[in-house]
């Protein structure tokens, strides 16, 4: 008989793409998955997945079906929290994807502020390995309930996207080179410098790429890193000049920043949920939080 685990375990192989991804993010052995699938597969007399490729993919009655299991697993949900908001708490578990050394905005602050209040909800951090493009995509998969990314609303139509903080951008060359003694220059006058960046995928790193593709402008990247601090060190340390925010060299004395006069260059931090799924109620306060903070 089909129950509210059989669709747990659908829907995670759906998004996963794979029976082994699912087991891990269920925490079970992928054998459980697979019987717990087939299980459900029988007792509807249809095949949900087709399995002769190395990723799952959906039947068209998978297709059908998975939009109202994530229906009635959300109801579930929400069955649980109006119980919760009885009792004048919140539960469950919260996986929260982020960037690491970003303090333009102080998420573990805001955690612990949100965890003081919500002692019964379990956080998971998930940190970005591959940037806000990575962050849009576990939300997206149902792998992330919320992240603090770099974006603005207009840049992911399906995400709710609320701004947080923001950060001018400027070319940040070390102290010595030969363009620190300016405060302001044209983008096109920066093409003949090697660069340090963040790989593809980091909001800043779109940002500039478009810049400089709007303009017919090509640039050389000799360095690319995953981490603010890495890009700020290897800029000090002569390895290359980076487009970097404001914020993240004030107070260096090894760094130098120069106004960009003809692009509107700004990092920013933002908080985001899908728009496709409703956000459960811990989702929500965390993110209303975050826009007082």
């Amino acid at each position: 008989m089909m129950d509210r685990r059989h669709l747990e375990v659908f829907v995670a192989v759906a998004l996963a793409g794979t029976f082994t991804r699912a087991a891990v993010d269920l925490h079970l052995v992928q054998s459980a998955v697979s019987a717990t699938v087939a299980a459900l597969e029988s007792d509807l007399n249809e095949r949900l997945f087709d399995r002769s490729t190395r990723r799952v993919r959906l039947t068209a009655a998978g297709h059908a079906l998975l939009p109202k299991a994530m229906a009635i697993l959300d109801a579930f949900r929400d069955a649980r929290e109006t119980v919760d908001a009885v009792g004048g708490g919140l539960s469950g578990t919260l996986r929260i994807g982020y960037m690491t050394n970003v303090t333009l905005f102080d998420v573990p602050r805001l955690l612990g502020r949100f965890h003081a209040d919500h002692l019964g909800v379990t956080m998971h951090l998930a940190p970005a390995p591959t940037g806000t493009a990575g962050l849009a995509e576990g939300l997206r998969a149902g792998d992330l309930d919320l992240a603090f990314l770099s974006a603005k609303p207009e840049d992911y139509p399906d995400l709710s996207v609320a701004m947080l903080a923001s950060s001018p951008m400027g070319l940040v060359v070390p102290a010595g080179h030969p363009l620190a003694d300016r405060t302001r220059m044209r983008l096109a006058d920066t093409v003949s410098e090697r660069f340090v960046d963040y790989r593809t995928g980091f909001g800043t790193r779109t940002l500039v790429d478009g810049e400089f593709r709007r303009r017919g402008l090509w640039r050389n990247i000799q360095i690319e890193t995953s981490d603010v601090n890495d890009a700020t060190a290897l800029v000090r340390n002569g390895l290359g000049v980076g487009f970097l925010p404001r914020y993240s060299v004030e107070g260096d004395s090894g760094l130098h920043w120069i106004d960009i006069e003809d692009a509107a260059l700004e990092a920013v931090v933002s908080v985001a949920t899908y728009r496709g799924r409703k956000p459960s109620a811990a989702a929500s306060r965390l993110a209303a939080l975050a826009t007082v903070s």
